[in-house]
């Protein structure tokens, strides 16, 4: 009787193999997307349409109902200033509790509190027992709100906040919710406050956006300093949203030397993808 070896694959063990090629193909699949998203996003700053493409992308990601973003001064005597709100609130009542807030309302917002005592703290969600019942009624309940993300971002003596809101029809942000949105609320948050400098002047806004990014490639102190000339400009051209396509036409190389190049800027950075690249940049202008 002849004998035949079978090789056999346990199924548990093929199953797993294949979710895991599964799961990276779509992993990837979900990073370049992001990525061109917020490329998307990134040349779209300081046009009419930003806010609600910034408002889209979020909502792909995470469920927000509404956004705000306010400028309050450190010491709190200079006032508070309304830059924008955007997302389901009917403008009308947006735009009263904007002015009532500019006026007196973040002198008792425990949220800017918070974020002078602790202005390193990027992202903060504070329990609703700490605001007093005044607020939550002003603030919450006129609008009927019932939670609120704030993404700190601190300049000299300036604190914006850029607050992310869900009303009661949708429920406050689970856990997991909150989670994904201390990663992603810095990074919306950056784009919308660079957005709202360059609408104030959109040609000068460019040029300084530009000029900026060149400082922080030649400063030698910046995490930046780590790349070669060719890598940086590399950098360069892709935080101003250029693709690799455009990126190899500029510098006058190949497609292939352009992503050669990024792959090393990527492991010189410890990074993986032009997602956390644009994340490093946008806390280091």
């Amino acid at each position: 009787m002849t004998c035949h070896k079978i090789f056999i694959v346990p199924l548990k063990e093929y199953s797993y193999k294949k979710s895991m090629t599964t799961h990276s193909a779509s992993k990837s699949s979900n990073w370049r997307s992001f990525a061109e998203r917020l490329t998307s996003l990134s040349q779209s700053e300081g046009q009419p349409h930003f806010l609600n493409e910034a408002f889209l992308l979020l909502n792909d990601l995470i469920t927000v109902d509404s956004c705000a973003v306010f400028k309050v001064a450190a010491d709190k005597t200079s006032g508070a200033q309304h830059l924008c709100t955007f997302g389901l609130l009917k403008d009308d009542l947006a735009a009263l509790l904007a002015k009532d807030y500019v006026k007196h309302g973040f002198k008792n917002d425990p949220m800017v509190q918070t974020a002078l005592l602790s202005p390193n703290a990027r992202v903060r969600r504070l329990p609703n027992t700490h605001y007093s019942s005044l607020y939550r009624s002003q603030y919450f309940q006129k609008a009927k709100l019932i939670d609120k993300v704030s993404s700190i971002h601190a300049s000299k003596n300036v604190l914006f906040l850029v607050n992310f809101y869900r009303l009661e029809t949708t429920g406050p942000f689970d856990t997991k919710e909150f989670e994904d949105l201390q990663r992603l609320a810095p990074i919306i948050g950056r784009f919308v406050l660079r957005h709202m400098r360059l609408a104030q002047d959109p040609p000068l806004g460019r040029h300084q956006l530009s000029h900026k990014i060149d400082q922080t490639m030649h400063d030698n102190t910046q995490i930046f300093s780590c790349l070669s000339a060719r890598e940086r400009e590399v950098c360069r051209y892709s935080l101003l949203g250029k693709e690799e396509k455009d990126i190899a036409e500029i510098m006058q190389v190949s497609k292939n030397t352009v992503i050669t190049h990024r792959r090393r800027i990527y492991a010189k950075l410890n990074i993986g993808s032009k997602t956390e690249l644009f994340q490093i940049a946008l806390m280091s202008l």
